[in-house]
């Protein structure tokens, strides 16, 4: 799950994306896999290097979060609240770039040379960049904070490290 401590006048009420954020469909409560796929061996605090976080201003190290979407968080501390934000990684096996769920368009992109998605969530709050990994798998890149349409510039720089990272 990401959670975010800023507040904005923008949007009311608290925002806290979870892993589950950019989904459609009811969330599971058990991951089952019948067959091997690239994403059972992707551990999400393991996408971002150190040295890559640390491009992005991150000091600490990831945070993982438990749910059925197996999720990890680090904080990009800018001095302040207001312009602070976390980033995320959350590995999904069974959503596609074609099942993002959006409070606007979603744009397709390249990132490298994966097929991917820039959207905002649906509380507008988080920028996503989707990195396809198969028709029904991805791994989504967010940055969240008080107005995700200015995170989408740092959504990207993250995505951009953790790219070479995927099978």
């Amino acid at each position: 799950m990401l959670a975010v401590s800023a507040c904005t006048s923008a949007e009311g009420g608290s925002p806290v994306p979870s892993g589950d954020a950019g989904r459609t469909g009811a969330p599971t409560t058990s991951r089952t896999t019948t067959s091997s796929s690239p994403v059972d061996s992707l551990k999400p605090c393991e996408l971002l290097t150190s040295s890559a976080a640390s491009t992005l201003g991150i000091t600490g190290a990831g945070k993982a979060k438990s749910g059925s979407t197996p999720t990890c968080e680090w904080r990009v501390d800018k001095g302040s609240i207001a312009d602070s934000y976390l980033v995320g990684i959350a590995v999904h096996d069974d959503v596609g770039l074609d099942d993002a769920v959006s409070s606007g368009a979603v744009e397709r992109i390249e990132v490298g040379s994966r097929k991917a998605a820039r959207f905002l969530g649906p509380s507008k709050v988080s920028c996503f960049i989707a990195l396809e990994l198969g028709a029904k798998s991805r791994v989504d890149v967010v940055a969240t904070g008080g107005d995700g349409q200015k995170l989408c510039a740092p959504a990207l720089d993250a995505a951009k490290l953790v790219e070479p990272e995927l099978p």
